[in-house]
């Protein structure tokens, strides 16, 4: 998936957030298409760990502030989305590099990107004028 600005929630710290993140995924896949996904699979699990870190919080700090109708939808999101990439990293810590679960991780990111961000984090941008 490729960033768009149909995205735009109209906070540019999210913005940049999720930009990064249409970034790491479309980095990746390119990675595992030119064969270089097991250098570098250790590498996204602790980016999407990072980017969860710095971005969930502050997300949903937002949509409190802006009392937006997605913010308990949004939070519960978050959750699963960091149930779903500790499955992968205990995978990756138990058997290491496993090309189809790299793809799965992937998968799973784009996936994130087209139901989270294009459908529930948008949803902030008529609220975000405030802030």
């Amino acid at each position: 998936m490729k960033w768009s600005e149909e995205y735009v929630t109209g906070i540019k710290r999210i913005d940049d957030h999720h930009k990064a993140l249409f970034e790491m995924s479309e980095v990746f896949r390119d990675a595992l298409i030119e064969g270089r996904g097991e250098r570098v699979y250790g590498l996204l699990l602790e980016s999407l760990r990072g980017y969860a870190r710095a971005h969930f919080g502050f997300e949903e700090g937002c949509m409190e502030r802006c009392q937006c109708s997605a913010a308990q939808q949004n939070t519960q999101a978050h959750s699963k989305f960091l149930q779903g990439l500790s499955v992968f990293e205990e995978r990756y810590t138990m058997v290491g590099f496993e090309r189809a679960d790299a793809q799965r991780l992937v998968d799973f990111v784009d996936q994130w990107l087209a139901d989270h961000i294009c459908c529930i984090d948008k949803q902030l941008k008529p609220q975000a004028q405030g802030l």
